[in-house]
């Protein structure tokens, strides 16, 4: 019975990420949640010799922060990075990191994300590019018309791992300070988007196997559960 409830519980922890990523494949700049599961054995950590040993499992989520495919929209101001490192804007709880590129100018010209959070300047100033046309060179150079008004802010952390996701695309930083990436380390790509970084696809064929197990596992439980039950009523007979 423990073997059969730790195995539906983790499908259904398996289900919940594949479900969310599979609702992100869309998303500009996501990055899929893989969940790494490890199986310990209960049943003996009483000094029960007669204990039989049983499989439950537990689970951590961690995130693939794996580049995703970079599609080409027309938009200038849309941008992607090639490469590692994040764009940093002003969150409510302060500086976020992301790669969501897909910015736009808010009404007092600032360069924002689609969701108004202020795109940061090297430096850590905003960018303020009022209504003119926008040009965004390969080292993340900003220009309105033929005048530089500065540049975005691509930083790095060693270990993302340590980044606490806060929304689909949107990250804190955790224990790991970010450092500053030299200009030019990332390519920054105009008019252009990072895809989602997951297969539709195979999400879809992971989500059918692990919704078969779920079942399969539920399943097991209410079949033992029953023999259970009939165990006792022929018991209380005899």
């Amino acid at each position: 019975m423990y073997a059969a409830v730790s195995g539906s519980l983790a499908a259904q922890q398996r289900l919940d990420v594949i479900a969310n990523n599979l609702a992100n494949a869309s998303t500009p700049g996501f990055k899929a949640e893989l969940l790494v599961q490890r199986a310990d054995e209960i049943g003996t950590r009483t000094g029960n010799v007669n204990a039989t040993p049983t499989a439950i499992t537990r689970g951590t989520l961690q995130t693939n922060f794996a580049n995703g495919p970079i599609e080409r929209t027309g938009n200038p101001l849309d941008v992607a990075l090639s490469g590692s490192g994040f764009l940093v804007v002003d969150g409510p709880h302060g500086e976020r990191l992301t790669r969501r590129g897909n910015l736009a100018i808010d009404g007092d010209g600032v360069l924002t994300t689609s969701d108004g959070l202020r795109v940061q300047g090297q430096g850590g100033g905003e960018l303020r590019v009022g209504g003119g046309p926008v040009t965004i060179d390969d080292k993340g150079v900003v220009k309105v018309g033929d005048a530089a008004i500065g540049a975005l802010r691509v930083v790095d952390v060693n270990d993302p791992q340590t980044l606490l996701r806060e929304s689909g695309t949107t990250f804190a930083p955790g224990r790991e300070a970010p450092h500053e990436l030299d200009p030019g380390a990332t390519q920054v790509v105009q008019s252009a988007l990072e895809g989602a970084n997951l297969s539709p696809v195979q999400s879809l064929v992971a989500l059918i196997d692990t919704m078969r197990g779920f079942e399969a596992y539920l399943h097991a439980a209410d079949r033992l559960d029953q023999m259970t039950a009939h165990a006792i009523t022929d018991v209380g007979r005899a």
